[in-house]
């Protein structure tokens, strides 16, 4: 009961956060939002730095699960399919929560929270670069460098779809986009 309680005062936070603002959403609204009286919402989170965390920590969750799933059916196929389903997870995840991942943009960075999130990404790209590698379908020189450029792709075209939409193309789009440019620089010919 109580972990269900957390959950809705997440889920009604996610949407208070991306309808009003960062800064502009009320607790008050949370907590109505979800159905619970004010004293219960400060009950499982004891300020508004708290609740946020809490959201990041869950959603951040939520991505990795999501990830894993779209990980498992592709993991014995070759390393240009575990990619292919790699980003693409990213972004469908991205285009999903995009409300509020605008709301978090406003957060300022946390370099720990942060580094969490990437070293789990980069862990899942390392095992899929390197049985690419064994398998003899991608180079290993610039190994090193393949999580953070793929990452990086990845970075940009979110900075870009929050920008102005990039010119009305699809999440999907740029997921392909993104792949078959990487590929083109990593695979072996």
């Amino acid at each position: 009961m109580k972990e269900a309680t957390a959950d809705a005062i997440l889920a009604a936070a996610a949407g208070v956060f991306a309808r009003d603002g960062l800064h502009a959403a009320k607790m008050e609204s949370i907590a109505e939002q979800a159905g619970v009286s004010v004293g219960t919402l400060y009950n499982h989170f004891t300020d508004r730095a708290a609740l946020l965390d809490a959201l990041r920590a869950k959603r951040r969750q939520v991505m990795l699960d999501r990830l894993d799933k779209a990980l498992a059916p592709v993991a014995e196929r070759p390393a240009r399919e575990q990619l292919r389903a790699f980003v693409t997870a990213v972004f469908a995840h991205a285009a999903e929560q995009d409300a509020f991942v605008r709301v978090l943009v406003q957060l300022p960075e946390d370099p720990a929270r942060k580094s969490r999130m990437i070293a789990e990404l980069h862990r899942r790209l390392t095992v899929i670069l390197d049985r690419g590698i064994q398998a003899g379908e991608i180079r290993a020189e610039g190994r090193a460098f393949y999580p953070a450029l793929l990452m990086g792709m990845v970075r940009g075209a979110f900075d870009r779809l929050r920008e102005d939409d990039a010119a009305n193309l699809p999440a999907a789009a740029w997921a392909e986009e993104i792949l078959r440019v990487f590929l083109k620089g990593i695979e072996v010919h």
